[in-house]
């Protein structure tokens, strides 16, 4: 158990000590902090900086995070992933997002099988289907070009094409318009549906196995809708489905012309870098999603390659530790400083809560630590004049992400110029306080933020970005001893949604309902 090593216990010893040490004291006494903590890495024209130094570490805090990565076999269990090692060990599987931008040359056999040969066929198949609707070869039932794609899915097979879709819009143009369609309120679909022309309109249907019920609740009314239009025999001409097993959409009464294999051994909340990305394929083409692949190979090559005090993703999730199962810090704040990415914090939710949010480790006993925080966030400036006044005078101290960008695709560059010189100044406010004689004015500091600059948003550095907080997690997973490649609260959810469904069907609860789910229910019968 991780937390009976000297490392953990090295820690928690420092972790009394670190409310001494505030970062003002931290930075008056080592005028060479600022570029000891400061990591970078550069690919091509690119670049990616990554500053703790307003963490609220000592050198000695740093080297026991190191020696607790060690303990805790981070090195040895990252190279097991990326061979295809079976770690979601509770199903009995690799987690292998990293073959999805492995290069072309890599190789990774999984029970005999090479699944780089494989996802590099899948991608041909999507490059060449969204080369045909982008040049018109492939076109609706009436013979009408696409211009709207429709991608419908939940979780990670709407939150990561929805973020990539709303980042790379505002510098890209599109050859098509997407929308996204996840929630089973009817009433989003239906208000998706009022704008669009259901003849020029291509329906992505994401499911690993087409028994989501929201999937599936919202691609029937999107059938119904566009056979009213192009009746029942063009309806599988305007959709196309990603699935481990395309036979159970058709099992579902989903009808496709078109479908992308994905792998049980892609997370929902890692399938970003898949054909769950289609969408994006066919709006951006090919090129751009092989730019948006190649800063995840990049990270990817850096997480593997570089020592662990010089990797990026490595520090953050030994960071992340440090504030939440030492410091105590229950949530997390990420505040991008671009309006393109106002789903990012929305897609680290998932991807940090569905991963590390358990209370029982991969050897089936309750882990002794605190796991994953509470994330949320919003953009800034906008989060100035919303939460940031909790984080800077509030009772709660709450680590910050802070994300910005040296270089703008807007005319209007003065604006951007402020816009980062409002995201240097919260780093700098949280850190370093203020003085004042009136109580109400005087702000502590010493509130800890990282802050992760790219030298511009493109494809390349979006993907890059999503890969650094997929290994943040997966070291933070590993420090904490838990699985975080499986999600059985979320499955727990699915069961008992199914069986209330039937009561509601049924016309009341049944005889074994808890009191006040059965009360709701009898309820919510007699409103209808």
């Amino acid at each position: 158990m991780i937390t009976t090593t000297s490392s953990w216990k090295k820690l928690v010893a420092l972790g009394k000590e670190a409310p001494q040490s505030t970062l003002s004291e931290l930075f008056l006494g080592d005028a060479q902090r600022a570029a000891r903590n400061t990591l970078d890495l550069n690919f091509g024209s690119a670049s990616i900086v990554a500053d703790f130094s307003k963490q609220n570490t000592t050198p000695e805090v740093i080297q026991a995070l190191l020696a607790l990565a060690r303990d805790a076999s981070v090195s040895t269990r990252r190279d097991a992933m990326f061979a295809g090692v079976p770690i979601n060990t509770s199903e009995g599987q690799p987690a292998l997002h990293v073959a999805l931008r492995a290069p072309s040359t890599h190789k990774i056999v999984v029970d005999g099988i090479d699944v780089v040969k494989e996802v590099q066929q899948v991608r041909r198949s999507m490059a060449e289907f969204a080369n045909g609707v982008r040049n018109g070869k492939i076109v609706g039932a009436t013979g009408k070009p696409f211009t709207h794609i429709i991608n419908v899915g939940i979780g990670g097979s709407d939150l990561g094409p929805a973020l990539v879709w709303d980042a790379l819009s505002c510098t890209l143009k599109p050859s098509l318009l997407c929308s996204f369609v996840s929630n089973i309120d009817p009433v989003e679909v239906e208000k998706v549906l009022e704008n669009h022309d259901a003849q020029q309109t291509l329906v992505v249907m994401c499911s690993k196995t087409f028994s989501t019920s929201e999937t599936l609740s919202n691609g029937r009314i999107i059938q119904q809708w566009l056979a009213a239009s192009v009746g029942e025999a063009g309806v599988a001409q305007h959709c196309a489905v990603v699935s481990v097993d395309p036979q159970r959409a058709t099992s579902a009464g989903i009808a496709f012309a078109h479908s992308f294999n994905i792998w049980p051994w892609v997370g929902g909340r890692y399938s970003v870098s898949s054909a769950v990305n289609l969408a994006n394929v066919v709006a951006f083409g090919s090129d751009v999603f092989d730019d948006f692949l190649s800063g995840m190979r990049l990270v990817d090559e850096h997480f593997i390659d570089a020592p662990l005090a010089k990797n990026i993703p490595v520090m953050m999730g030994l960071i992340s530790v440090w504030n939440r199962s030492i410091l105590g810090r229950e949530t997390q704040a990420v505040v991008p400083y671009s309006s393109a990415l106002r789903l990012f914090a929305p897609y680290l939710q998932q991807l940090i809560m569905e991963s590390n949010g358990k209370q029982v480790g991969s050897d089936n006993a309750v882990v002794a630590t605190q796991t994953s925080p509470v994330v949320w966030g919003s953009i800034g400036t906008n989060s100035q004049h919303a939460f940031m006044q909790m984080l800077h005078q509030g009772t709660s101290v709450v680590p910050v992400d802070l994300i910005g960008f040296a270089k703008t695709s807007a005319v209007h560059d003065e604006a951007h110029d402020l816009l980062m010189a409002n995201m240097f100044a919260q780093a700098q406010a949280l850190a370093f306080g203020a003085d004042s004689t009136e109580p109400q004015r005087a702000m502590p500091g010493n509130r800890a933020s990282t802050v992760l600059m790219a030298s511009e948003l493109s494809a390349q550095t979006l993907g890059a970005l999503i890969a650094l907080y997929e290994h943040s997690v997966f070291v933070q997973g590993c420090v904490w001893g838990i699985n975080s490649f499986d999600q059985w609260g979320v499955e727990l959810g699915k069961k008992l949604a199914q069986n209330i469904s039937q009561q509601i069907a049924q016309g009341a609860p049944s005889s074994d309902q808890d009191a006040s789910t059965s009360q709701l229910l009898q309820w919510y019968l007699k409103h209808q």
